[in-house]
């Protein structure tokens, strides 16, 4: 029998605003921040890797059976960009994203949350 996952994913991507530059240049809290995050929907890490950028900055990418989740910090504007995509349902995520909001304390943020719909294509 061949697994067919659902039709149905969610996509959240936001930037935060207004994150102090101690958190913006710790890697360690960030990294941590991000995994605890992910744990609050259940998603399962397969695999990570990060970069330190000189002299500012810290990206990372988690790569999920659900699929993947980003950061990347910008210190020098006081913001950090999160993206998420989940491969499991139309609302996955949302925990993950209230977590990094509680943690961070963005003092704005520019959210886009999208379900996605995956269809068979007649072009193959």
């Amino acid at each position: 029998m061949t697994y067919k996952s659902p039709p149905v994913g969610n996509e959240i991507s936001c930037v935060m605003h207004g994150i102090s530059d101690k958190t913006l240049n710790n890697p360690k809290f960030l990294k941590e921040t991000l995994l605890k995050a992910l744990e609050k929907d259940n998603f399962t890490v397969l695999g990570e890797s990060s970069h330190e950028f000189q002299p500012q900055g810290y990206t990372m990418l988690v790569l999920l059976s659900e699929s993947h989740a980003t950061i990347h910090t910008y210190p020098e504007y006081n913001s950090l960009v999160f993206h998420l995509y989940s491969c499991r349902s139309d609302d996955d995520g949302g925990n993950t994203f209230k977590f990094l909001k509680e943690k961070l304390k963005p003092k704005k943020v520019e959210l886009i949350e999208r379900p996605i719909k995956v269809t068979e294509s007649n072009h193959q």
